[in-house]
């Protein structure tokens, strides 16, 4: 009060007001309300008397009395929100069924691709192509899927996540088809682009499933999408070598094994996207429908 009501204050009187002030409020915050109001009352010895009130202590004393100590915790304890334990609760609850073929749409293009990564480059081989047009293969998937999948995604806010997915569906079983069909290495090349323009069933799924689920089982649905997607990565070699080998033991001969392990693939894409225009799978394309748009209103009103 000295130094607010001096007619000129100068500047190291005002600098150390606002020390005293910074302090208190410092002292409020690290001690409680009870020891720092002394200060602020002008009870400064009391605060003095107060020795683990200072900034350079962490914890009470160990003569501090045990039952203002336990008052304290027990205030703390019930002052836990209780919002932290309906989030745990939620999160032990079991995944809607709408998720499910959802992971199963991401699960049957990615074992296109495992057997495409695993078993590609050697029937390729056989056929005649060079390193470079084997490279060329490899590559170009990944540059279709960069250049579109942002796309598809952008797309399937508009136009719905379920018809997208089965777009994407529609795409894997034509892309494997083509690879089966064809007898030539460019064949091979322009089956493998059209595979990667419609491999966005990663990112849309993930998408679909943040529109399903909120809160604690969000993470839970993405991881669900997640592991999807590396099953069918390390599914696809497998199944590739023993469809070959099936095969090898029908008598199929060596130049057609592979191909009929594309086509193998393809009819697993397609058996996936018939079932999801059935009557069940278009229920949950609808309920999926219903889940984005009331994700975008309660965005669009935040």
């Amino acid at each position: 009060l000295v130094l607010t009501q001096s007619p000129a204050p100068s500047m190291l009187s005002l600098l150390l007001l606002a020390i005293v002030s910074g302090s208190h409020a410092l002292l409020r915050g690290a001690c409680g309300s009870a020891a720092c109001v002394a200060l602020g009352g002008g009870g400064g010895g009391a605060l003095l008397k107060r020795p683990w009130c200072r900034l350079s202590a962490s914890a009470p004393p160990a003569n501090a009395a045990p039952e203002r100590l336990g008052a304290r915790l027990g205030a703390a304890a019930r002052s836990r929100p209780a919002f932290m334990a309906a989030r745990s609760s939620a999160a032990t609850e079991p995944l809607p069924p709408t998720l499910l073929p959802i992971t199963f749409s991401v699960f049957a293009q990615m074992i296109g691709e495992g057997i495409a990564i695993s078993s590609l480059p050697l029937h390729m081989t056989l056929l005649g192509a060079s390193p470079l047009e084997v490279g060329l293969a490899t590559s170009c998937f990944s540059v279709a899927q960069m250049v579109c999948c942002p796309a598809l995604v952008s797309l399937s806010s508009r136009f719905g996540r379920a018809l997208v997915l089965r777009v994407c569906l529609g795409g894997a079983t034509l892309s494997s088809l083509l690879i089966a069909a064809s007898g030539s290495t460019a064949g091979i090349v322009t089956g493998r682009f059209c595979a990667g323009v419609f491999a966005a069933s990663v990112p849309v799924a993930q998408a679909a499933a943040t529109d399903i689920v909120s809160g604690p089982q969000t993470a839970r649905a993405l991881s669900r999408v997640s592991a999807a997607n590396q099953a069918g990565v390390v599914v696809g070699p497998a199944a590739s070598a023993l469809l070959i080998a099936l095969f090898a033991s029908c008598g199929v001969a060596p130049p057609l094994r592979l191909r009929c392990a594309f086509a193998a693939s393809a009819v697993l894409s397609l058996a996936v996207l018939v079932a999801s225009v059935l009557p069940g799978g278009r229920r949950n394309a609808e309920s999926v429908a219903a889940a984005a748009a009331r994700e975008g209103a309660g965005g669009g009103g935040g």
